[in-house]
């Protein structure tokens, strides 16, 4: 009888099959790291833009009523009439800055000029008792100086400028005591506001991040002026003016100038136009930025940074409601 004997075989993998397993294995994990990677990069980059547009959304929801109220006086919104003698404010750090606050006629004139509620330009707008922030104001950039009273009306406060406003005119005081010129006047056609002052600008430099610009502006309080910052990142801020040029005015903008135009001296200003470029406030790993940003002014050249940081642009008409028209 034939014993038939079956030998065991053990079946693995070959070295070959082995390493061809390792090969796709890596190309896999590779696609996986390059999946990763941008879709990191492609969150990088969403959330800088937003950043962006969210902080430029910011600069001008704050700038935009304080110009849209420009020529806001309570009561009335006349050329004359507003009474500021016998106050005196001072710069935060500063000295005596009561002319520029109220911004006088001429010389012993103790009214405001109402019709420089909007008041654009270079640097040289800012007076030498109150100094910019830190590094000063960037070059080649406006300012925007904003004259007003507070939207609603306010509660007397001593230490606080506010405006007793009746509809022939103001006067303004820090004692939270109605001004005796007022005091016979119909209470239904008078009220108390507060006074507002602001002068926007872009500085060298931020409170909160080192070398980077930032826009802010010196604000009266307290009865004296302060520095504020309002947003980090912003690096140029161009304003035009636009005027209403008929021998009658008619309320209508015939045309936007700079604001050194002699014409924004002698014409009702009826808008501001604003152009900003606001930049990240870090450089991003692997961008360079390499778009042409023209300002409004013509004077100016292109600016084109070539740098890491990443860059948006606004530009925005505001109209003013209270705007002087004869």
């Amino acid at each position: 009888m034939m014993t038939l004997h079956y030998r065991n075989r053990q079946v693995g993998m070959t070295l070959i099959e082995l390493m061809v397993s390792m090969v796709i294995g890596l190309f896999l994990m590779l696609g996986a790291v390059t999946v990763y990677n941008q879709g990191r990069q492609n969150y990088t980059v969403n959330e800088s833009v937003a950043r962006l547009q969210e902080n430029l959304r910011f600069a001008l929801d704050v700038l935009e009523p304080d110009i849209r109220l420009a020529g806001f006086w309570g009561m009335h919104n006349a050329d004359t009439g507003i009474n500021t003698g016998g106050l005196a404010v001072n710069c935060q750090g500063g000295g005596d800055v009561t002319n520029w606050v109220f911004n006088p006629t001429g010389a012993g004139a103790t009214g405001l000029r109402a019709f420089n509620n909007i008041t654009a330009g270079a640097a040289g707008l800012v007076t030498a008792n109150c100094p910019a922030f830190a590094g000063g104001i960037m070059t080649n950039t406006d300012m925007l100086e904003v004259r007003r009273a507070s939207s609603q009306p306010a509660n007397l406060l001593a230490g606080e400028i506010q405006l007793q406003s009746g509809v022939n005119g103001s006067t303004a005081f820090s004692n939270g005591a109605i001004p005796v010129d007022f005091t016979d006047v119909d209470p239904t056609r008078m009220n108390t506001f507060g006074m507002v002052v602001n002068a926007w600008y872009v500085a060298n430099n931020s409170n909160s991040f080192a070398n980077t610009p930032s826009l802010r502006r010196r604000t009266l309080r307290g009865g004296q002026v302060v520095d504020e910052e309002v947003i980090a990142g912003v690096e140029n801020m161009q304003i035009q003016l636009g005027i209403d040029t008929d021998a009658t005015p008619d309320d209508n903008i015939d045309q936007y100038v700079d604001p050194d135009s002699p014409l924004a001296a002698v014409n009702p200003i009826l808008a501001v136009r604003i152009w900003m470029l606001i930049r990240s406030t870090d450089t991003e790993r692997g961008f360079i930025d390499g778009a042409t940003y023209t300002p409004l002014d013509d004077g100016l050249a292109p600016i084109q940074p070539g740098d890491g940081f990443r860059r948006m642009q606004v530009s925005k008409t505001i109209y003013l409601r209270n705007a002087r028209t004869g």
